[in-house]
């Protein structure tokens, strides 16, 4: 089967919520992101992609939601044919997961991948409006506060029963969110975000400024300031402090069969050794994680232990810790071993988690770092809403 390597990968800074990106249009940034993914390549890499493929969970954040792939592709100046996917925060590595089938089935040599998402621009919706309001009050929507599914509890409590479920208390979600918050802080000093940042000029009021890095961590904050905070949603441990944010941002990957990536004389950044995605019941938000790479490394029959770096999505604290217990099968000395290798620049928690960006942004930042530390394999796994879960396993 035909090797499939990452060329090129780059993210936006992550803003946070009515933050540097608020004001700015998504397509906008979705296109900024990809041209800098494909200018990082080549000056005439446009012509040589088979297929755009987007992922974008609220596509209501859009002046027009619907074909936003399309969209994009247009801006860009390319007329190639584009997917647009919806699988909530698993998008853009589903995205991703499409494109690798088509090289596989040998149809495409190569693809963009974007994910993007304007939590700050998602609107409040009223369905009242469509046939007039008579009499009585309007009733307006707001599909980000909190995150749910019509039957379902909201997912800051899914988070939570999956922490209880696990034996993992707050203060052990609270030390590990205020932990991504210093990793965060230590790599930005060593300048470890430079190969994926791509900084972009926003608008925001009169101002006009270059946005070049992330606005939401908080390193000088503290664990007990992080205690105080009330849990939210009916849930039992769950707190903006052990959460992330609702966030801006975009993220772009440019993939290629090794045959072609070699023809156009391209630095391989990385190789994708597999990708897989998993399912579980709907409330199994904090460990389909662990399930998916499970899943990917018996799939590839690589040993867990021969794994270098693990990326974990930090949607809520609970979903590394919860995942690394479980992969560490009650071996309590195995488990820390494990968090010590998750995450270790900081996730999402820090970082920011824009729902359609986080996949490709979490694969990139483990790829970047393996490339630090002068290679290895690498695994990064996400949860989406309703327990879907993607994992990509990455050799550098």
């Amino acid at each position: 089967m035909e090797k499939c390597v990452i060329v090129s990968a780059k993210r936006t800074p992550f803003g946070k919520y009515l933050g540097s990106l608020s004001q700015m249009e998504p397509l906008d940034v979705a296109v900024h992101v990809a041209n800098a993914a494909l200018e990082t390549t080549g000056p005439n890499i446009k012509d040589e992609i088979d297929q755009i493929f987007v992922g974008n969970c609220i596509p209501s954040a859009f002046e027009t939601g619907s074909v936003t792939g399309r969209q994009v592709g247009l801006k860009l100046g390319m007329d190639v044919f584009t997917t647009t996917i919806d699988t909530a925060c698993c998008s853009p590595l589903t995205a991703m997961r499409m494109a690798l089938w088509g090289m596989r089935l040998g149809e495409l040599e190569s693809a963009l991948v974007v994910g993007i998402e304007a939590m700050s621009r998602t609107p409040h919706a009223s369905r009242q409006f469509r046939t007039g309001v008579r009499i009585g009050s309007v009733q307006m929507k707001d599909p980000i506060f909190p995150i749910s599914y019509p039957g379902y509890q909201s997912v800051a409590v899914d988070a939570s029963d999956g922490a209880e479920k696990y034996n993992i208390s707050k203060r052990m979600l609270d030390n590990f969110a205020m932990g991504s918050h210093l990793k965060w802080s230590k790599a930005y000093k060593e300048g470890k975000f430079n190969d994926e940042l791509a900084p972009i000029m926003v608008k925001k009021g009169r101002s006009k400024y270059l946005f070049s890095n992330d606005e939401m961590p908080r390193p000088s904050g503290s664990i007990s300031a992080i205690e105080m905070l009330p849990t939210v949603f009916g849930a039992k441990t769950t707190t903006a402090g052990n959460a992330p944010g609702l966030n801006d941002g975009a993220s772009a990957m440019i993939i290629m069969t090794e045959t072609k990536a070699k023809a156009l004389g391209l630095t391989i950044l990385g190789t994708i050794l597999d990708q897989t995605g998993a399912t579980d019941m709907p409330y199994g938000i904090s460990w389909i994680p662990a399930k998916a790479i499970k899943k990917i490394l018996k799939r590839t029959k690589i040993d867990l232990d021969s794994i270098d770096l693990i990326e974990i999505n930090e949607a809520f604290a609970a979903m590394p810790l919860v995942s690394t217990k479980i992969l560490a099968e009650d071996d309590e000395k195995k488990w820390y071993d494990l968090i010590s290798k998750t995450n270790v620049n900081g996730g999402a928690i820090a970082i920011g988690h824009p729902v359609g960006a986080s996949g490709l942004r979490i694969t990139m930042s483990m790829m970047y770092e393996l490339k630090r530390r002068g290679g290895g394999t690498g695994v990064a796994a996400i949860c989406g809403g309703l327990t879907q879960g993607e994992a990509i396993l990455v050799k550098v």
